[in-house]
């Protein structure tokens, strides 16, 4: 036999072997099982200091529920948090949410819940651990969750409105929703999918009996089907032991029911799932292409990750080919894009997934860009540029993976762990992940990543779904043609894609360095650099993060200064960025410069800024800057590609007032802000007056003039390392010396007291409600922590009295701001979902927990949880990048330290404080109400 056949046969041999050997576990996971059954994940992570995650995740959803109890697996969830063994909600016996809330633990942020088709998870996250009576009682909480849940008659009933209107929420003006719940039992016919999304039936959910949610829960809550998962800054060997003690005596039930996971059968023929909905803007179309899932024990061998390594530089080859098909004039899609996973909501199945806007006036063009683009894959397969730019992503991921390694939050490890209990994720070390990329980089031809991809494009097995508006004059074709359309492109010959070469340099010839003209301390432990040109830099050192720099270049400005004709320019400026490149090279080339480097950028004008802003790693810092510098320089000019993008836009806005949402968003605009030109939502109408020659010329207006910027950059680097950068690319830009800030033109909330009420066509019945109040406040640190606190404690009233005893909401969403201008004014919009029928129950509820902290002041208990959840928030978010680029900003813009003194103003907070605020609020008498209800007999 000739030597090299038998060399190559050796080769694959070893090859093969290491493949069936199965992936080293990363052993900084302390994973065990207690004898009845129920698992356990614990892992150390020192990132958070004294904070840990706990969490109980369930291989258990609504796919188990039998027909008569559609809905219960997410009911159940609900009542998790309405009683239990240890948590009674009386007065020696705090509930769950209030003894966490009263330890900074948040509801809906901290403490929370999902439910899904096959997982049911609970978390109590960001936990304080100092004392160890904290981890006792978090335990116990977990602990009532798996099997001692009270579920009392009396919570049932008051939790079925929640879930109602949880329901309505989801469905009103969300015609995606309605169009699934549609779509499944054509998509899933004969089969257990059919039917099975978590939020249920209403018929059901209003009126099961007691005793079926009680049987739900017994039958499918037990510890072979659940795990325990710990992870933050906590002794592993100590939570060991604890969770033996607490869990070890919940008891597995006899004769335990059979846990299935459902199959989803082949099809010969395809299956068009075509769905109309007069909500629903424009024509969204899914194709997918099924094939089995690989079965949960071949999961652990190193071929899983191979192909998963593989999948993934398909993925990536195949987005960036119809990112590159989009490069025409129309766009042919709305948008595209492809993966490779989970067929919609069966773990059973997987498949190719190709998504895609279809343009209503050529569809058939639509469908014969999106499917041919991949049939021309199927057909040629890849390049070997192609391939060797997706390895160069995928090793940038891993690579700033493994440099962060230490960096790593709670968070991170515990997605690890659920992943392995839910779906028999392999956990290994980024040491490890590093050191098998290695290998796959070296190791995976072009030959076996093209053989993948027609394994997964098979043009079998297939699946369509089409999402169409319902509106006279759009015309939708039938299920036939619509198959038709995917097996004309599928029948097409297409030629080999031929791929233009690429520039190895992002600037031909370094402009002329500027110099450094002084160093000094500034604010915050930043030096205050500044530059031959004016530009003034503030560096501030930090290892939050191991492998990255931040930066954010601003000066005021922005559009402000521009009349109210220039408007429609300046909104356009953010896709002449998009769509035009820098430099030599296009859009698409630059993301083809860059697939291989760690570096993120973004350039734009607001309404009082002009900005460039990005991250990289530390390799690729240079790139950063060199990005920087031709962005604020050389705005590349593409004509084809900005007028296919306006183009796009009239697509996407012809019917954008289908949905109910967006009348109510253009509602509260015109009324909030007096009709102002300056807050007018974009129409297609307006499309017409979009001058590209303009766009640019503002473009370059706003960033002309160097002097007038400043720069904050922070990150895992040396002075010595930034100086030559800053000198090159920074103080070499061009500047006048003219100093320039923005104008008021930007309009206020009206100062009135109005209520406004409008009818509208919906399919869910439905009230929607926002609320804005403004008052006269002074721009200080302590106004915006007293603003912030009055939200919190007013958030935690709404929670008690209008969702938990009333049921008459899922949320009341608040957001407050304290506005800088020369009348320095506060903000609160309120904002929440009801049944029409509710409404007049509910608003004096709203109005009434206002009038209440403003006559008697906060409840007690109520401040001093928003007091501990901000003092715990305040020492993990000191520790990261953004809240330092936040607070250096403000001050360097608006004056005002908002780090100076935080805990001690915090601590210092009174009754007394949130009840001034309370006062003000409803002496200023400025209030505007804007309600939306659906037509009465809808």
């Amino acid at each position: 036999m000739n030597k090299r056949i038998i060399n190559a046969l050796v080769l694959l041999l070893l090859v093969t072997g290491a493949m069936a050997q199965n992936v080293s576990t990363d052993n900084s996971f302390r994973i065990g099982k207690l004898k009845n059954g129920m698992t356990y994940y614990i892992r150390h992570n020192a990132k958070e200091k004294e904070i840990a995650d706990f969490y109980i995740a369930q291989r258990v959803g609504s796919i188990l529920e039998e027909p008569n109890q559609r809905g219960l697996a997410h009911f159940l969830e609900h009542m998790a948090f309405n009683g239990s063994k240890n948590f009674k909600n009386t007065p020696t016996s705090p509930s769950i949410v209030h003894w966490c809330e009263a330890h900074g633990i948040k509801f809906g942020t901290n403490l929370n819940a999902y439910t899904s088709v096959d997982e049911t998870v609970y978390n109590v996250s960001s936990v304080p651990v100092k004392h160890e009576a904290t981890i006792d009682s978090t335990l116990l909480i977990l602990h009532d969750w798996s099997h001692y849940l009270d579920l009392e008659d009396k919570e049932i009933d008051k939790e079925r409105g929640v879930i109602h209107e949880e329901w309505r929420t989801r469905r009103a003006g969300m015609a995606s929703q309605r169009l699934m719940e549609e779509a499944l039992p054509i998509i899933y016919r004969g089969t257990k999918y059919e039917d099975c999304l978590p939020i249920g039936k209403m018929e059901i959910v209003d009126n099961f009996p007691y005793k079926a949610l009680r049987d739900y829960y017994h039958k499918w809550y037990r510890p072979d089907l659940q795990a325990i998962i710990v992870v933050g800054d906590i002794d592993v060997d100590k939570m060991e032991k604890k969770i033996q003690s607490v869990f070890s005596a919940i008891p597995m039930p006899e004769n335990a029911a059979h846990r299935e996971y459902f199959p989803v059968s082949d099809n010969d023929k395809m299956i068009v799932a075509s769905l109309k909905d007069s909500e629903q803007p424009i024509m969204l179309v899914t194709l997918y292409m099924k094939r089995e899932a690989t079965p949960d024990a071949e999961k652990s061998s190193v071929k899983y990750q191979r192909d998963g390594y593989v999948d993934d530089l398909v993925s990536y080859m195949i987005g960036e080919r119809l990112n590159e098909m989009q490069d025409k004039n129309p766009k042919p899609c709305l948008s595209a894009s492809a993966r490779m996973g989970q067929f919609l909501i069966s773990r059973t199945k997987d498949a190719f997934v190709l998504s895609f806007g279809a343009r209503q006036e050529d569809v058939k063009g639509s469908f014969d860009a999106a499917v041919g683009t991949i049939e021309q894959i199927r057909q040629h397969g890849f390049t070997p540029s192609e391939l060797a730019r997706a390895k160069a992503f995928r090793q940038k991921v891993i690579d700033r993976q493994y440099n962060e390694r230490n960096d790593r939050r709670n968070s991170y490890y515990v997605r690890r762990a659920k992943q392995n209990f839910l779906d028999n994720e392999p956990i290994t070390a980024e040491a490890y992940d590093k050191q098998l990329d290695d290998q796959f980089f070296n190791e995976v031809t072009l030959d076996e990543v093209n053989a993948a991809m027609r394994e997964a494009i098979t043009n079998k097995n297939q699946v369509l779904v089409v999402y169409s508006p319902d509106k006279a004059g759009v015309n939708v074709p039938s299920d036939a043609q619509f198959e038709q359309m995917v097996l004309d492109a599928q029948a097409k010959t297409y030629p080999k894609y031929v791929e233009k070469k690429l520039d190895d340099k992002l600037i031909e010839t370094l402009p002329k360095k500027g110099r450094i003209k002084s160093e000094k301390a500034g604010l915050h432990g930043t030096t205050e650099i500044t530059l031959s040109n004016g530009v003034k830099v503030y560096f501030k050192k930090t290892d939050y993060q191991k492998d990255a720099v931040t930066l954010n270049f601003f000066a005021e400005g922005g559009s402000s200064l521009y009349p109210v004709k220039d408007l429609i320019n300046t909104q356009f400026i953010s896709a002449a960025v998009k769509e035009g490149g820098v430099g030599r090279f296009s859009a698409t080339e630059l993301n083809k410069f860059l697939a291989g480097k760690t570096v993120r950028i973004n350039a734009g004008v607001g309404n009082e800024t002009q900005s460039i802003s990005g991250n990289s790693s530390i390799k690729d810092i240079r790139t950063l800057f060199e990005l920087t510098y031709l962005y604020f320089t050389n705005l590349r000019r593409d004509d084809q590609a900005f007028q296919s993008e306006v183009n796009r836009m009239r697509s996407f806005l012809t019917n954008r007032e289908a949905s109910p949402n967006v009348s109510y968003n253009d509602s509260i605009a015109a009324i909030v802000y007096g009709n102002s030109p300056r807050v007018q939502p974009l129409k297609a109408a307006s499309l017409d007056k979009v001058s590209y020659d303009r766009v640019l010329e503002i473009y370059k207006e706003r960033f002309s003039n160097a002097s007038n910027f400043k720069m904050i950059i922070m990150g895992n680097i040396d002075i010595a390392q930034l100086r030559p950068l800053l000198e090159q690319y920074i103080a070499s830009l061009p500047s006048t010396g003219k100093k320039e800030t923005f104008a008021k033109t930007y309009p206020d909330v009206r100062n009135c007291n109005e209520t406004h009420r409008f009818e509208k066509k919906m399919k869910t019945p439905l009230a929607r409600v926002t609320v804005f109040y403004t008052w006269d406040e002074p721009y200080t640190a302590k106004s915006d922590l007293e603003l912030d606190v009055f939200k919190r404690v007013l958030s935690i009233a709404y929670t008690d009295s209008v969702r938990e005893e009333k049921g008459g909401v899922y949320g009341v969403k608040l957001q407050q701001s304290l506005n800088a201008t020369s009348n320095p004014h506060a903000l609160l919009k309120i904002a929440f979902d009801t049944d029409p029928d509710k409404y007049n129950m509910v608003m004096p509820i709203i109005t009434k927990q206002i009038e209440h902290i403003a006559n008697k002041g906060p409840e007690a208990v109520s401040l001093q949880k928003v007091k501990e959840y901000l003092l715990k928030q305040y020492d993990q978010s000191s520790v990261t990048n953004d809240y330092w680029l936040y607070v250096i900003y403000n001050q360097l813009r608006h004056g005002v330290d908002f780090d100076k003194d935080y805990k001690t103003i915090v601590r210092n907070i009174t009754s007394a404080d949130i009840q001034r605020i309370a006062r003000n609020l409803i002496k200023s008498n400025r209030r505007i109400e804007v309600t939306m209800q659906s037509e009465k007999g809808m």
